[in-house]
């Protein structure tokens, strides 16, 4: 796959998540290092190449056009996205995959 494809996969993912109406952090004691929707956006591609959480930041850490894309300064620990996906409603995540899936 090309690095093209990546690389509209988290622009329309990146709308989506900002037109869903998610706050971008949890609680106003979030730590603010990441938005929920960078790591909403993150977890989605994750899904999307059927990787690990490891490889997905591997990924993100070699591709600047996505970093630039998702206002990302720095590329979380894969930790940090295991843990978020933990934390976030699975309906909520369920149903933004299956609205990308059928978009893209």
């Amino acid at each position: 796959m090309s690095a093209n494809r990546y690389i509209r996969f988290v622009e329309l993912s990146s709308g989506l998540i900002r037109d869903s109406r998610i706050p971008l952090y949890s609680s106003k004691f979030s730590k603010k290092t990441y938005t929920q929707h960078q790591l909403l956006t993150l977890l989605l591609l994750k899904e999307y190449l059927a990787g690990d959480y490891r490889d997905t930041v591997e990924l993100t850490e070699i591709m600047d056009e996505i970093k630039l894309k998702i206002d990302l300064n720095s590329v979380p620990h894969f930790t940090t996205l295991h843990k978020f996906f933990q934390r976030i409603n699975s309906y909520i995540f369920t149903r933004l995959l299956n609205r990308l899936i059928k978009l893209f």
